[in-house]
């Protein structure tokens, strides 16, 4: 293991004294803060501090993995655009995923693709075995740094400014006294002094500084981590750690994904695969079971209503009724077919064709279950309503009918790798649906549901995020008789913050819009609004 002799000082000294300042700034950006512009610009000064550390390993260039930060850019700006709370809770553990991947992969290009198994393995090996061991190393360098300033004689000096600032004490309070008689001013001035100091809570300065220290630790430790990474030697215990590593990384040279995978031993790769024979059975029986459920569909849903459903039931009782099981079974029929894809040995040119013909058949049935859910949910939200859950499922169906469409073409093309368009998919529509405005979406079907059935949950639409605002306003204007509505907006109105609670830190776009169109409106007891 490397001792701290073997670092190199200047450049520990000064990666941490960058750290600390990054420190210092995430302090002031979100202690006792909410989370607004704040978030992009710290994420501005990370890269900054990260880009800087590693000057003479990486090159800041527009290449491919440069193109991953536009994500991460884009995510951190919601914080300061829109205000809905669910993406601010899957944002703030989406973005330091996607910082990790981003800074792995920029480091260790082109041994390791951002979109492979083996990157979730790289992550987990960069914070738990490299970053993990360089935590205390920050205390260990200041406090080596003292004992060498002792030792070597400026000891001296500070025995002397203690000895000078003790002396000094009994002149200043002698002489502030005299001025505070000469200058009522002045004595006003030193009368405040108390006040400041007792504003000052032990407790609250001891968990700032914690707080910095945390933050300043744990970039350095990322970043030196990734500088230095951990070294160990091959045990013949590993072998099996050995087999697992080389199934991930490849055939890829292992020492490029650092000097930990540098003596993991060359294992060749052993493909297991499902006996073609039960997959085949297994499909063929699922598959009868699925062209089974398609016809049924074909006469009750899709053939609009060409066979008639019980007296006891209503159209909306019938798309309601069996949607999660729709969507569960989709996501069984997907893992059954990256099974039969990747893990069924298909080295016989018959059974092959075979198992081609039975996923086509496999994936046409899986499109129409989707669009059997579909149907179930728009069905289901015009009798009962839109939210915000029902309109993401919409969204869910759609992302996995764009999946089972690469993976029809994946069953005629076997050079196509779906990984990687299926992680710029993903990522692709996790950006979409942050920038869609859902709660936007939700309030505008609502309303134009209420004008179309005369039924509407003001309710609901007072808890959706300030998104909603001006549709609410919209419609207090144009159904002044509707009860409920000035009640939820006066309750958006209260979720705002009053004038100088914030900071400009914790600025947010729609926040501010917000406040603006609900400027003209009086704040009112919501006891006149109770029914």
């Amino acid at each position: 293991m490397q001792v701290l002799d073997e670092q190199p000082s200047k450049q520990q000294t000064m990666l941490l004294i960058g750290a600390l300042v990054c420190g210092c700034i995430h302090h002031l950006l979100f202690y006792d803060q909410a989370w607004g512009v704040s978030y992009p610009l710290f994420i501005a000064v990370f890269y900054t501090y990260f880009y800087w550390a590693l000057k003479e390993r990486i090159a800041l260039r527009l290449d491919a993995s440069f193109m991953l930060l536009i994500p991460i850019a884009l995510l951190s700006l919601t914080y300061a655009v829109f205000s809905n709370t669910l993406f601010m809770v899957l944002n703030a553990f989406a973005i330091p995923c996607l910082i990790f991947v981003h800074t792995i992969w920029t480091l260790r290009r082109p041994a390791i693709r951002w979109y492979d198994v083996s990157m979730v393995l790289a992550v987990l090996e960069q914070l738990f075995g490299h970053t993990m061991r360089y935590i205390p190393r920050p205390a260990v360098v200041v406090i080596r740094s003292i004992k060498e300033r002792i030792q070597t004689g400026r000891s001296q000096r500070m025995w002397k400014i203690l000895i000078g600032i003790v002396i000094s004490l009994p002149m200043v309070l002698l002489v502030g006294s005299l001025l505070a008689s000469a200058d009522t001013m002045f004595d006003r001035m030193l009368s405040q002094l108390p006040e400041l100091v007792g504003d000052m809570h032990p407790g609250e300065t001891i968990f700032r500084l914690i707080w910095i220290g945390f933050v300043t630790s744990g970039l350095f430790a990322y970043v030196w981590g990734m500088l230095y990474p951990l070294k160990r030697r091959h045990r013949p215990e590993e072998e099996m750690w050995g087999n697992q590593a080389q199934a991930s990384l490849g055939n890829a040279d292992p020492s490029e994904f650092g000097p930990s995978y540098a003596n993991v031993p060359a294992v060749p790769r052993k493909k297991i695969g499902l006996d073609a024979t039960v997959t085949i059975t297994i499909l063929l029986i699922l598959n009868t079971m699925y062209v089974l459920f398609a016809v049924v569909q074909f006469s009750y849903f899709f053939g609009g209503g060409m066979t008639a459903l019980p007296l006891e039931m209503t159209y909306a009782d019938y798309a309601h009724r069996g949607f999660a099981e729709l969507i569960v079974v989709t996501v069984i029929n997907f893992t059954l077919l990256m099974i039969t894809l990747h893990g069924t040995d298909r080295a016989v040119r018959s059974n092959d064709i075979f198992l081609r013909g039975l996923l086509a058949v496999l994936i046409g049935c899986t499109g129409v279950m989707l669009c059997s859910a579909f149907l179930r949910m728009l069905m289901y939200e015009e009798a009962y309503g839109f939210s915000e859950t029902r309109l993401l499922v919409d969204v869910f169906i759609i992302f996995l009918s764009v999946l089972f469409t690469i993976a029809l073409v994946k069953l005629w093309k076997d050079r196509l790798q779906l990984m990687k368009p299926y992680a710029i998919l993903a990522l692709a529509a996790y950006l979409i649906v942050n920038y869609m405005q859902v709660d936007a979406i939700v309030a505008s079907n609502n309303i134009k549901r209420f004008e179309a059935f005369g039924s509407i949950d003001t309710e609901y639409l007072g808890s959706l995020s300030f998104e909603a605002v001006p549709y609410l306003i919209d419609l207090k204007q144009k159904h002044p008789e509707l009860d409920g509505t000035d009640k939820a907006i006066q309750i958006m109105k209260r979720r705002l913050p009053l004038p100088g609670e914030t900071s400009w830190v914790s600025f947010n776009l729609s926040m501010w819009k917000a406040g603006k169109a609900l400027q003209a409106i009086p704040l009112e007891p919501l006891e006149l609004y109770s029914r």
